[in-house]
Order: C-alpha cells, then sequence, then structure tokens
C-alpha cells in the first residue's frame, strides 16, 4: 500500500479500500462465447461467499479452482485480484485483472480495480490510463470518478481533481468517499469553510469504505476549526 506521512495519508487509505470493495461482487458476465466447464462457475460463487465472509485463503483456493476448470472464466480472475489486492499482493493482482479483462474487455470493475493496484504502487500515471478505461466505459461511474480525481490531487492537479469530484457527487449525492476527497481539496486550496463543510459532510454521512478515514477526518476538523 502507499503509505505517506502528513495530511494525504488518510486520503491514500481511502482509495486503496475503495474500488476493491465496490468490485467485489460477480460481474454481470464473461467473454462473448465462453461457458463455464465443469462446475467453474460453482467455484466462483464459492469463491465470492468466501471473499466476503473475510476468509480470503478458501476465496483463493475457489477461484484457483474455477481458473483451472475455465481459464476464461472473467469473474473467477477478477475475484482473484480482489483476494491479492486485499493481502498486498500487488503484482499477482495486477495480472489477475489483467486476465479477467482479456477475457471480457468490458469488464468495469476490473478496469477501475487495475487502476487501485497501479495507484497502490505509485504508478499513478498507469493508475490514472486505468481509470480513464473505466470511465470509457462508463461515464458517469462516480466511484471511479473519485478514485481518478484522488490521482489528480497526487499530481497537484486541483482544478481537474475539482471538476471529477464534483461530477462524482453530482452523480452519487450520498457517496462518503467524495467528501471526503472535497475536504482534502478544499484544505490543499486553503479553502477552510469549503473544507469544514465537506469533512463535516463525510462524518455525517459515514465512513464509507475506510473507517481509518472518519478518525483523519476529525483531526482535521479540529485544526481547521481550531481551539
Amino acid at each position: 500500500m502507499l503509505y505517506r506521512r502528513g495530511w494525504t495519508t488518510g486520503l491514500l487509505l481511502a482509495v486503496a479500500l475503495l474500488a476493491v470493495a465496490c468490485g467485489a461482487g460477480t460481474p454481470t458476465g464473461d467473454a462473448a462465447g465462453t461457458r463455464p466447464t465443469g462446475d467453474a462457475a460453482g467455484h466462483a460463487a464459492a469463491g465470492l461467499a468466501a471473499f466476503e465472509a473475510g476468509d480470503l485463503a478458501r476465496a483463493e483456493q475457489e477461484y484457483q479452482a474455477a481458473i483451472a476448470l475455465n481459464p476464461k472464466l472473467a469473474r473467477a480472475q477478477f475475484g482473484l485480484g480482489n483476494v491479492y489486492i486485499r493481502q498486498g499482493r500487488l503484482p499477482e493482482a495486477e495480472q489477475a485483472f489483467k486476465a479477467a479483462l482479456a477475457s471480457d474487455p468490458k469488464l468495469v470493475a476490473a478496469q477501475a480495480n487495475l487502476g487501485v493496484v497501479y495507484y497502490q504502487m505509485g504508478q499513478l500515471a498507469q493508475a490514472a490510463t486505468a481509470f480513464e478505461a473505466a470511465l470509457r466505459l462508463e461515464p458517469d461511474d462516480a466511484v471511479t470518478l473519485y478514485l481518478l480525481a484522488a490521482v489528480r490531487l497526487q499530481e497537484q492537479n486541483l482544478a481537474e481533481a475539482e471538476k471529477l469530484l464534483l461530477r462524482a457527487r453530482e452523480r452519487k449525492p450520498d457517496l462518503p468517499e467524495v467528501y471526503y476527497g472535497l475536504g482534502v481539496l478544499y484544505r490543499l486550496k486553503g479553502q477552510k469553510s469549503e473544507a469544514i463543510a465537506a469533512f463535516e459532510k463525510f462524518l455525517a454521512i459515514g465512513p464509507g469504505q475506510d473507517p481509518a478515514a472518519m478518525d483523519f477526518a476529525r483531526q482535521e476538523l479540529k485544526q481547521l476549526q481550531g481551539p
């Protein structure tokens, strides 16, 4: 994971967990003309159940079994990538998501999660490319808009980050991470009142995918509001 000292750490944590969690569900389809053979689909379903239960070792076994039966089953490659990213096995996660996309190039969640892998590796340009590819497939996806905004914040491209965050807020006003990102953005821009409002909104909605971000937001509010 990409951890850095300073007040952007909370943003990094939120980004690192977001796409993995939101992409944990079963994709809607696999490559055209491909059907699971044997019980590949059953193993993939068992892998998803184990993943959601937090049993990553069992999830990996089930997804591997599915892939052994049908190497082109995109949902299994995708699920395996989610297991690897949760375990911090980033190069393996990268390969799994690429395999899922080779079977199903329109699998938006795999494209977005590939971007998260690159983000965690510190490869911001590649992360941005992956998020942009996901947005070409699904332009209104608020989560991916937020993820790309996080890259732009790291690049200090505040104008572009703000556009992306406002688009994400318009598409999904109840997405907590959007307000977290806006709080970071306005903090960087020196817009104190706007930063306070954004962090307060984030705390009011809930922790999103990263409960640790709640503590960071509270710390920021305390500093912004003063004694």
